[in-house]
C-alpha cells in the first residue's frame, strides 16, 4: 500500500480537486492491491494434491483394483516403510511355463473360465506346475508372495525379479489378472489364487464382497467360489486370505475343499490361525496340500525379514520342508531375491510349492 506520508506530501504541494483526488486514491489502491495479490500468489506455498508414490505409500497411485475390492487392500499397500525406488529388471534367464489355459482343463462358466478335471487323469495342479528337480536329501523351502495384481509396478517387479521357483498369489480383486498370470508363467512362476475367507474380526476386517462366510449355506459360499475361481486361469491351486474364523470351521470348510479337489486344484493353507482345519481336511480327502510355516514380513523391515527367512531355513532343516508367505512389497521382494541367491550354498533347495505337496508333517 501507498504510505500515508507520501499522500500527505502530494496534497500539500498541489491544489487538487476533492473528486479527482478521490478517484486517484481509489485507482492507486486498486493497482497496489492487485500487485500485492499477484506477488502473494507467486510466493505462497502451493498445496500438492498428487499421490506420494514413495515406498511409505507403496505405489498407491498405481493400484489398479476392481470395484469389488475391499477397502483394506489399498490401506495394506501403504504399510511398507521407506525403501529405495524400484530398479529395472535383470534379463530373463529362467524357464518359461506353458501358457494357460490348457485344453481340457477348463470350461466356460457364468463368470468366466473354471478349472475342471482333464482327460486321462490330467489335473491343474500338476499340468500348470513348474518342473522341479529333486536334489537328493537337501532341505526344501517354498515361498509364495501374495497380493499380485493389485499394483502394476510391484506386480511386475515381483514377476521379473524373484526367482522362478517362488510362487505368486493372485488377488481376485486385481485387474488384468490374465495378463499378469501369462507374464508370471513366462518367467517361470506358479500361480495360486487367493480366496478371501472370514476372519475373526469381521466386518472390521473385511476381505471383500466375495468372502466365504461361516454360517452361510454351502450353496451361497460355492456361488462366491465360482466367481472367485473365474477371475483368472492357469493357477495350480488356492490359498486362503485371512480366514481365522472360516478355516477353523470344519462344517464350512468341507464343501469348499470338496469342490476344489474335484477341480484338480491344490490347497495352500495360509494358517491365519493355529486352529485351522483346512490342511487336515485336505489330507482326509486325499487333496494335494501344503501349509504356511511362517509369515515372513508381518513387520516390514530388513531385520525382521532376514530373521524370519533364517527361521524358515531352520524349520526346513528340522522337518525337511518349509513354506513361507510374504506380501508384494518392494522391500520384501528385494530381500527375498537377495536371500535366495546364496541359498544353495547353505545346503537348502528353493522349490515351487507343488514340489512339496503332501510332504509336510501335519500336526
Amino acid at each position: 500500500m501507498v504510505d500515508t506520508p507520501e499522500l500527505t506530501s502530494i496534497t500539500r504541494n498541489r491544489t487538487v480537486r476533492p473528486l479527482v483526488a478521490a478517484w486517484v486514491f481509489v485507482i492507486v489502491i486498486l493497482v497496489v492491491g492487485f500487485t500485492w495479490l499477484s506477488l502473494s500468489e507467486d510466493t505462497a506455498p502451493v498445496e500438492d494434491n498428487s499421490v506420494d508414490a514413495s515406498p511409505e505409500q507403496p505405489l498407491e497411485a498405481d493400484i489398479a483394483i476392481s470395484d469389488n475390492a475391499p477397502s483394506h487392500i489399498a490401506a495394506n499397500l501403504n504399510d511398507e516403510p521407506h525403501t529405495p525406488p524400484i530398479e529395472e529388471a535383470p534379463p530373463h534367464k529362467g524357464i518359461s511355463l506353458v501358457k494357460a489355459p490348457i485344453d481340457g482343463l477348463f470350461l466356460t462358466g457364468a463368470n468366466g473360465l473354471l478349472p475342471v478335471l482333464g482327460p486321462d487323469g490330467m489335473v491343474a495342479w500338476k499340468e500348470y506346475a513348474r518342473p522341479a528337480k529333486d536334489v537328493g536329501d537337501l532341505p526344501k523351502i517354498a515361498i509364495i508372495v501374495t497380493g499380485i495384481g493389485l499394483s502394476k509396478k510391484t506386480t511386475e517387479f515381483a514377476i521379473k525379479h524373484l526367482p522362478g521357483q517362488i510362487d505368486l498369489g493372485f488377488s481376485p480383486y486385481g485387474q488384468r489378472l490374465q495378463n499378469w498370470m501369462d507374464m508370471a508363467r513366462e518367467y517361470g512362476h506358479e500361480g495360486f489364487l487367493m480366496i478371501p475367507t472370514e476372519p475373526l474380526k469381521y466386518p472390521e476386517n473385511d476381505p471383500g464382497p466375495h468372502t466365504l462366510m461361516t454360517g452361510a449355506s454351502p450353496r451361497d459360499n460355492l456361488k462366491k467360489l465360482d466367481w472367485l475361481l473365474s477371475q483368472v486361469t492357469g493357477y495350480v491351486g488356492v490359498i486362503n486370505e485371512m480366514g481365522s474364523r472360516f478355516t477353523a470351521s470344519e462344517k464350512d470348510v468341507m464343501p469348499i475343499l470338496d469342490d476344489l479337489n474335484a477341480r484338480g486344484l491344490m490347497l495352500l493353507d495360509s494358517r491365519s490361525t493355529r486352529f485351522s482345519t483346512a490342511a487336515k481336511l485336505a489330507r482326509r480327502i486325499g487333496m494335494p496340500r501344503a501349509f504356511n510355516n511362517l509369515y515372513i514380513d508381518n513387520i516390514v523391515s530388513t531385520a525382521e525379514i532376514t530373521k524370519n527367512l533364517t527361521a524358515l531355513e531352520n524349520t526346513a532343516r528340522t522337518y525337511g520342508t518349509a513354506v513361507g508367505v510374504a506380501r508384494a512389497f518392494p522391500l520384501s521382494i528385494r530381500e527375498i531375491e537377495k536371500w535366495a541367491q546364496a541359498l544353495e550354498r547353505r545346503g537348502i533347495q528353493l522349490v515351487p510349492i507343488t514340489a512339496i505337496a503332501n510332504r509336510q508333517p501335519i500336526r
